[in-house]
């Protein structure tokens, strides 16, 4: 199954394999369970197999986070703004506290918790939700959300040529 999927990479629309890694990059946004980084890793890998351009695969896979970071953003402001439908164990003493602490945070930190959310893969999509419950502006969440991809991508575009490059091995 791998060997067709690969000869279809190799051999069909380069398209196809872009929105695989855009597709890889967001999901943990939206399903963080998922192991993002690790089929990330394996599309950039099959990437290479498939000689795409490592600047377009680059690309991709800081759009795909972007993407899924701003799902995941856009996930937090709408709780924000539903704050009155949310169920009485959110309402009590202890959970307002907690989220006016988180509030507090992002208002003094958000743009370095959004830069540091790609270094900690488990809780990447909770950073966002952050964001988006302290209502934080779009903009800096793009930049800094970005800045923190692009390092992150960078590093997994090495390893993942390094795996596309001696897949045999």
């Amino acid at each position: 199954m791998l060997d067709e999927f690969l000869h279809t990479l190799e051999h069909g629309p380069q398209y196809w394999a872009y929105t695989l890694v855009v597709a890889a990059a967001a999901i943990e946004y939206v399903f963080p369970p998922i192991p993002g980084d690790t089929v990330a890793l394996f599309a950039v890998a099959l990437a290479v197999r498939a000689q795409l351009h490592w600047a377009l695969v680059y690309l991709a896979m800081t759009f795909g986070a972007l993407l899924g970071g701003l799902a995941a953003w856009g996930f937090g402001v709408w709780l924000a703004n539903h704050e009155d439908g949310w169920p009485s164990f959110l309402k009590t003493p202890g959970a307002t506290r907690a989220l006016d602490a988180v509030r507090r945070g992002y208002a003094r930190h958000g743009a370095m918790y959004l830069t540091a959310n790609r270094f900690l893969p488990a809780l990447r999509a909770f950073f966002f939700v952050g964001a988006g419950l302290s209502r934080m502006r779009v903009g800096p969440v793009i930049v800094f959300g970005g800045i923190s991809a692009a390092i992150w991508n960078a590093l997994l575009l090495v390893l993942g040529y390094a795996v596309g490059n001696n897949w045999e091995t």
